[in-house]
């Protein structure tokens, strides 16, 4: 392991959500061509750890540096062991960032993503001042669906996103 800076966003009693560095691209590698991923979210073509890697700086580095914000790692904080990625995503297709949230298949169900996804909420409005909060989903994956509901996030309708067209969620700050 490189020495890196790694950069802490938010914890909970289970987790720590960390900006991601080079160093994590195993664990990428990993997470991105999960079938659940491949599912729900796409195919990015990541096949190798040059490609984590170069997936990561251009699309979770770089807006670390044009936002503020991105993607989180989530590790377990007692073992430190990743278990997804959690955040914020500024999509040119959208008016305001929205969250994003994936778990490794054995990590799933077991409350993870909410926890995340509850901490990036507060990071987003509390840290980073943000008025509102949007997601989208694809209409099959009922699970983030539920979980969107269950976050407080009310349905919008339906957003074309690159070639997809997608449930809209959003979330004002309060």
């Amino acid at each position: 392991m490189s020495a890196v800076l790694r950069v802490g966003v938010a914890e909970t009693p289970r987790l720590a959500l960390r900006q991601l560095t080079l160093d994590d691209a195993p664990f990428y590698l990993q997470l991105l061509n999960e079938p659940t991923w491949l599912a729900h979210i796409g195919d990015r073509e990541v096949r190798t750890l040059q490609d984590a890697q170069a997936h990561i700086a251009a699309h979770i580095l770089a807006p670390y540096a044009t936002h503020g914000f991105g993607m989180y790692l989530v590790e377990r904080r007692v073992d430190g062991a990743p278990l997804g990625l959690c955040g914020l995503v500024q999509r040119e297709a959208l008016p305001a960032p929205d969250i994003g949230f994936a778990l490794l298949q054995q990590h799933e169900g077991l409350g993870y993503a909410r926890e995340a996804a509850q901490a990036v909420i507060w990071h987003a409005f509390r840290g980073l001042q943000l008025a509102r909060l949007l997601a989208i989903t694809a209409p099959t994956n009922l699970r983030s669906t539920k979980l969107l509901g269950a976050l407080g996030f009310h349905f919008q309708g339906m957003v074309p996103v690159g070639d997809r067209s997608l449930r809209l969620y959003a979330l004002a700050r309060s």
